[in-house]
């Protein structure tokens, strides 16, 4: 679970660098005219990613893990078991 913590920091800073040379290159100069504005973008862009991210990574890890396959077992048998009550 470890290397999930990781993948969200490695996308994360991925991110922070493109934003800084979007920002060196003046790509982001609409955002500086109001800092409010610029702060609560990068924010945003950032949290999202993260969320993204994280749960991306989550989901392999479920897949990888196994979990998956016993609820869906656990689910079949459940549903046989109400089918034949």
């Amino acid at each position: 679970m470890k290397w999930v913590m990781w993948f969200i920091l490695a996308c994360l800073g991925a991110i922070a660098i493109v934003l800084g040379v979007a920002w060196a290159l003046g790509w982001l100069a609409a955002l500086e005219q109001n800092l409010d504005i610029g702060i609560a973008a990068v924010l945003g862009i950032l949290v999202s990613s993260a969320l993204g991210a994280g749960l991306m990574a989550l989901m392999f890890y479920s897949n990888r893990s196994g979990i998956d396959e016993k609820a869906w077992r656990a689910q079949k048998g459940r549903a046989r078991k109400n089918h034949r009550g």
